[in-house]
């Protein structure tokens, strides 16, 4: 919950910025150390149950985080770090698929529809799979679509979005139904 608050002060801080003319993009990049963290850190421990004393967090942390210092001195601390999120991205689809794998080899029976955490990977397989995407494709879908006067990345990022929130939503609602 408390991920969700920082999220939705986030994007209401880049709203703020885009608002005023001024670039969002480092709150953006700085808000990638929180955005790892928390979502590796959800991995990890939905890992746990089937390797309990891995340490693979801390590698990749620490990959992470280097590849994120060498792009924000390449850049200058100017722009965001896209190929930093783009890994982060690729790495992140890599384990909700990994995920996947572990339940369907899994001996116990899941009812997938009232699993909370099959949910919050899905959400973040989808988000992070189109994100990947939109980076891959950035220069042909930043152009803005006359009709609408948004780009196609921008509305992409806004279903996804959708997508995301959509599904952690339903997570939270089957966690509470666990809970009664």
């Amino acid at each position: 919950m408390f991920y969700m608050l920082l999220v939705c002060l986030t994007e209401l801080g880049g709203l703020f910025l885009r608002s005023i003319a001024v670039s969002n993009s480092m709150l953006y990049t700085g808000f990638l150390i929180i955005e790892c963290s928390m979502i590796s850190t959800f991995f990890y421990y939905t890992f746990y149950k089937y390797y309990p004393k891995s340490k693979w967090i801390y590698a990749w942390f620490a990959l992470f985080l280097i590849a994120y210092i060498a792009e924000l001195v390449d850049n200058h601390f100017s722009i965001f770090s896209y190929r930093t999120t783009t890994f982060m991205s690729v790495a992140f689809v890599i384990a909700s698929l990994y995920y996947y794998l572990l339940i369907t080899r899994d001996e116990k029976f899941r009812k997938l529809g009232s699993d909370p955490q099959f949910w919050v990977i899905n959400g973040i397989l989808f988000f992070y799979f189109g994100s990947t995407a939109c980076n891959v494709f950035f220069d042909y879908l930043i152009h803005e679509v006359s009709p609408i006067s948004q780009s196609i990345r921008y509305i992409t990022f806004n279903i996804l979005n959708i997508l995301l929130y959509s599904c952690w939503s339903y997570a939270f609602i089957c966690r509470y139904r666990q809970r009664i």
